[in-house]
């Protein structure tokens, strides 16, 4: 990391933007490619109305949330904060053309606050409430992971077993590779799988690919012909180019696999699954991997926007691939389950997962190597070591929104943020630093 000498607080605040310095740049830098910083083309509007757990008097939650508003750190196109140089959420939301953003606050095991900013879509006037749902991207990894986990304390599935022998609809190619060793669920879950696909390595400014639909539109491709390849879109097939569990290789592959694994081995639609193996189970009502988006669920909906600040057409992109990305969800919900699975870590019973589980979801899986991002990745988490133990969290990005989660499971604390829009990838972590320092988070 670039470490700052150029603080310009008191001892105690030199102490917290220290560590703010550590996580811009080894949450940050490694991970911007092809976002860029925008210049607004429509003003944001604010809406002021937040809904507010008792955890704190009414003055200490608008004191926090005041201070988590009028103190963004801004950063330069290359994630490199620019310390001495703040702004207002409002402002960072004009400077990047984001339309709206929804943040939720976590603090000791409670939901603290939830709070909507903006508009949820370009030339209209609905404005973003706590209710108002956005494209999860692959934040959803986290609560896919989690469903598959019910599965395997079930006994339905094994996290040590050859993918394979589950395997009905497609099949893993076998090579040299596999020889050596299997592509297993724990391996698919930790993106050890070593897989390379056709799926993963495009950014918010590439074309968006063919098997991309739009609003109410039906998917016209399986997953069985994306992980096949289609070289018609460009699409290569799905192979594994390392010996499973010897490094880790991000893709979207290991959770369409995952995805079919489930649909093969229960026999019905994977979305139909984690919509009762979890949302249901956790009251998550403003949450769905369903696409097109239930009807219910549409008319609270955010439009996503691509990095020019247009909305996508029909006002959402869905995937086919739902397991790794197609989740619609709100950061309440969200925090909710991130709040179930903290105390179930703390040991905990009557959660989703059970202690032991959610102690592993939660422990490092595969080291993630010459990458200051993250230590380790879990079972559909990233993980970092910090003072206070493990900090956890997720990225997800789409063309046209940005979110992330972060959370420590032994503190109770963590905060959920989502915007709509392409261009608000570097957005979300000075929101990220700007809560960190109003609740005195370790970040080292």
């Amino acid at each position: 990391m670039n470490k700052t000498n150029q603080i310009l607080f008191s001892i105690l605040a030199l102490c917290l933007l220290g560590g703010a310095i550590y996580f811009t740049i080894v949450w940050i830098s490694p991970i911007i490619r092809k976002e860029s910083a925008m210049s607004t083309k429509h003003p944001v509007e604010v809406n002021t109305q937040s809904e507010q757990s008792s955890l704190l008097s009414p003055d200490s939650v608008d004191e926090r949330i005041a201070q988590v508003e009028n103190g963004l750190v801004c950063m330069s196109a290359n994630g490199q904060p620019q310390w001495g140089n703040t702004a207002t959420l409002a402002e960072r939301m004009r400077h990047y053309q984001a339309p709206g953003v929804s943040i939720a606050v976590i603090d000791v095991y409670q939901l603290a606050w939830v709070k909507g900013y903006g508009v949820r879509a370009v030339g209209k006037g609905e404005p973003v409430t706590a209710q108002t749902l956005f494209h999860a991207g692959s934040v959803a990894k986290s609560i896919s992971a989690a469903a598959t986990l019910t599965l395997v304390e079930q006994g339905r599935l094994n996290l040590d077993d050859d993918v394979n022998h589950g395997l009905v609809s497609w099949r893993v190619p076998e090579n040299g590779n596999t020889q050596v060793e299997k592509v297993t669920l724990r391996r698919l879950l930790s993106h050890s799988a070593g897989l390379k696909d056709g799926l993963t390595d495009r950014g918010p400014d590439d074309p968006m690919p063919a098997y991309i639909t739009f609003g109410d539109e039906v998917h016209g491709v399986t997953l069985q012909q994306l992980l096949a390849g289609m070289p018609e879109d460009d699409i290569e097939p799905t192979r594994v180019v390392n010996v499973p569990g010897t490094r880790y290789r991000y893709t979207n592959a290991d959770y369409a696999i995952l995805e079919l694994l489930i649909e093969d081995r229960l026999g019905l639609p994977f979305d139909d699954f984690v919509q009762a193996a979890v949302l249901d189970r956790l009251g998550l009502a403003s949450s769905s991997y369903h696409q097109p988006l239930p009807q219910d669920l549409r008319g609270r909906s955010a439009s996503e926007h691509t990095l020019d600040g247009k909305p996508v057409a029909g006002g959402r992109a869905n995937f086919p691939f739902h397991a790794a990305g197609s989740l619609w969800t709100t950061p309440g919900d969200l925090a909710v389950f991130m709040i179930d699975l903290m105390k179930a870590y703390q040991g905990e019973t009557g959660h989703l997962l059970s202690p032991q589980m959610a102690q592993q979801m939660l422990s490092p899986q595969i080291k993630i190597l010459n990458n200051p991002l993250s230590d380790a990745y879990g079972l559909g988490v990233e993980l970092q070591s910090t003072s206070q133990g493990p900090k956890v969290g997720h990225t997800g990005g789409t063309w046209g929104s940005c979110s992330v989660i972060w959370f420590y499971p032994q503190l109770g604390k963590g905060a959920v943020v989502m915007i709509n829009s392409a261009s608000g990838s570097l957005l979300r972590y000075e929101i990220l630093l700007s809560i960190a320092a109003a609740y005195g988070w370790p970040l080292n």
